[in-house]
């Protein structure tokens, strides 16, 4: 499926529209920005986060393949390798040298398998509320293979369910990601807007392929926000999600750890302020 670009009035740059099955959208001038945002989520999800840096950036926001309406690939297992394969294909053939990414939950964690591939790939790494290892955050003594049956009962689950479930599915996690009811209803069109089967594969193979060793390859400079108080409700302490988070990322040398007590899930829309002044600091700096 060819690449959906939908220039900008402000582009700067020739896009090679090449033979991809996500869309991009490019704003702005500048350094190179890519943007991709997390499961089921379009592309939108980042407009303040390009409202605010478009003068400064030229940023290449993605929709994923078979998230919020974009159209599948023909082949959805493996999700994640092909995604990250693609996307490394786009910043190659656009030339886009060193680039800043930004990536918020599964994104994060395309970041990290893109930058583990190719370690002098980004400039920095922005991670939003993501892990090298989604079961272990809550479970300390998951591993990939203790992890299948859960994630394999989940995907099978998810699988079967009605439109009806998957709109009653949505409404209860969503309420848990994010804080703004109008934000929740966005995020809920994108959600059944989604392939299923795009989104089951996605989570299934996030649930059991554990990156925390493969980090350490990565030297880039990179910040990790990490939410607390989605976790709040289910007896998590602050002190305990920072030290869960911590441990995720004990193997990369050079990252920046700091958690909101305001933020969901959804830091750049429930907790701007904290989200901005960290991105600000940390983009600024050498």
């Amino acid at each position: 499926m060819k690449l959906v670009i939908l220039l900008s009035l402000f582009l700067s740059a020739p896009v090679n529209a090449g033979d991809y099955d996500f869309a991009v959208d490019v704003h702005g001038e500048g350094e190179p920005m890519l943007l991709i945002p997390g499961l089921s989520n379009s592309g939108d999800v980042w407009d303040e986060t390009v409202a605010r840096y478009k003068n400064e950036y030229e940023m290449h926001v993605v929709t994923l393949p078979g998230f919020a309406g974009q159209a599948p690939m023909a082949e959805t297992e493996p999700y994640l390798s092909q995604v990250r394969d693609q996307l490394l294909a786009y910043v190659n053939e656009n030339k886009l040298r060193n680039p800043v990414v930004v990536g918020h939950s599964l994104g994060g964690y395309m970041a990290m398998m893109m930058a583990i591939e190719n370690n002098d790939l980004f400039k920095k790494i922005v991670i939003v509320d993501s892990v090298p290892f989604m079961p272990a955050l809550t479970m300390p003594g998951a591993t990939e293979e203790n992890s299948k049956a859960m994630a394999a009962a989940m995907r099978s689950q998810m699988d079967g369910q009605s439109e009806e479930l998957r709109s009653a599915s949505l409404d209860q996690i969503l309420s848990t990601m994010i804080t703004d009811p109008e934000r929740i209803k966005l995020a809920k069109k994108w959600g059944m807007d989604s392939d299923p089967e795009s989104v089951n594969q996605a989570m299934y193979e996030m649930m059991t392929t554990d990156l925390r060793d493969e980090i350490a390859t990565i030297k880039t400079p990179t910040l990790v926000m990490g939410s607390w108080v989605a976790y709040k409700d289910y007896g998590m302490s602050h002190e305990r999600l920072k030290m869960s988070y911590g441990a995720q990322y004990k193997n990369m040398d050079n990252h920046k750890l700091v958690i909101t007590d305001k933020g969901k899930h959804f830091i750049m829309w429930d907790d701007p302020e904290f989200y901005f002044a960290k991105m600000n600091a940390f983009l600024s700096t050498e």
